[in-house]
């Protein structure tokens, strides 16, 4: 899922969204690798699954 994806169908957890963004980005001031992308993916994921598990 794509961050574009989540505005689309989950517009309600954009901020959520934005948080963990924020969160990631401070953590990776010297640059990203694929391990860290895909831990900010995976943390949106979680967001999206935790959210569904909700409704």
């Amino acid at each position: 899922m794509t961050t574009l994806e989540i505005h689309k169908e989950y517009p309600e957890l954009v901020n959520d969204m934005t948080e963990v963004s924020k969160t990631f980005l401070s953590d990776t001031k010297d640059g990203t690798n694929k391990k860290e992308l895909k831990t900010y993916l995976d943390s949106l994921n979680g967001i999206i699954e935790t959210y569904k598990k909700e409704q």
